[in-house]
């Protein structure tokens, strides 16, 4: 693999395909290993509030973007595993042993899926208010889940419409678009949101990972939203799950659920927080992640990330 000449934090890797998946780094470049997975939609750009976070705690959070999202080339998977396969090739272009697997959101389902590919080598899966397994028809949804993740899920041409919409919503109204936001949220939500550092970071995530278009946030509904075919008794991995208890964007019962079937999973739940808690929180994330990831390096089961030349 190559990278361009672009500065830190964004590098550019070719995969053995040809494909570019970029990547942003976050924190202590020389720190203790990390892949931080966005939500849907969004960006590598999403990390940058947890920069001086991770740089306190010696922390290196490389933050990939997923196909179709940012600077990464488009291709079209039909099962989360074939996304994780992008993740095994970041982790080897960076020199990675073991590291941790950070998913938010619409990044959980991707994290899930590369700690069944590589469980050897993930010492934590570390999942915040991550979308599970929503294919599940005897979960209940507000109307807006049932909208987003029944009908729209399954008319592919809807999804594109919408997203579209809000796509150039973004790009020519981006105050408007955040107001849509904020009415859509409950108010430990919109307390949060409205904080300037909040606004920019997300505002800058969410109009880079729509910037070439929707066909990322399409894959992610569609494959969100179809069986996982994924073994979750066999993914042995440490696993922690944040959730916040009124979270109106994705079903916390489908997260709850989630942290049942995952065999080393310890859930966490957040009274009263909703969906963007963790904007005000990656310390928290960050503390935990840090260390089961020394304790990897006191027993030597740990492999520092080396810099890409």
């Amino acid at each position: 693999m190559v990278t361009t000449g672009s500065p830190p934090p964004l590098r550019i890797l070719v995969l053995p395909d040809g494909r570019r998946v970029a990547c942003a780094e976050y924190g202590d470049i020389s720190g203790l290993p990390v892949l931080a997975l966005h939500g849907t939609p969004g960006s590598r750009l999403m990390f940058a509030l947890a920069d001086r976070a991770a740089r306190d705690r010696g922390i290196r959070l490389i933050a990939p973007e997923r196909p179709g999202y940012g600077l990464s080339d488009y291709r079209r998977s039909e099962t989360l595993g074939q996304i994780a396969e992008d993740l095994s090739s970041v982790a080897d272009a960076y020199g990675l042993g073991r590291f941790a697997v950070i998913g938010v959101s619409g990044g959980g389902p991707y994290a899930v899926a590369a700690a069944a590919a590589i469980p050897e080598r993930i010492s934590l899966l570390a999942l915040v208010a991550p979308i599970g397994e929503v294919a599940d028809g005897q979960l209940r949804l507000s109307r807006l889940q049932r909208l987003v993740f029944r009908r729209l899920a399954r008319r592919p041409w809807a999804t594109r419409l919408i997203f579209r919409r809000l796509r150039s919503m973004v790009f020519k109204s981006p105050d408007s678009a955040y107001r849509w936001l904020m009415r859509r949220v409950r108010a430990p939500d919109r307390e949060l949101l409205a904080r300037p550092s909040v606004r920019v970071c997300l505002q800058a995530a969410m109009s880079e990972g729509l910037r070439p278009g929707v066909e990322g946030v399409a894959q992610d509904l569609r494959l969100y939203c179809s069986p996982w075919r994924l073994l979750f008794a066999d993914i042995d991995v440490p696993t922690i799950l944040w959730q916040g208890s009124d979270d109106p964007v994705v079903p916390p019962e489908a997260a709850y659920a989630l942290a049942r079937a995952l065999p080393n999973c310890r859930l966490d739940v957040v009274p009263a927080a909703g969906h963007y808690w963790v904007f005000s929180r990656f310390g928290l994330i960050l503390d935990a992640v840090a260390a089961v990831l020394r304790a990897d390096a006191a027993t030597g089961n740990a492999t520092p990330a080396e810099p890409i030349k």
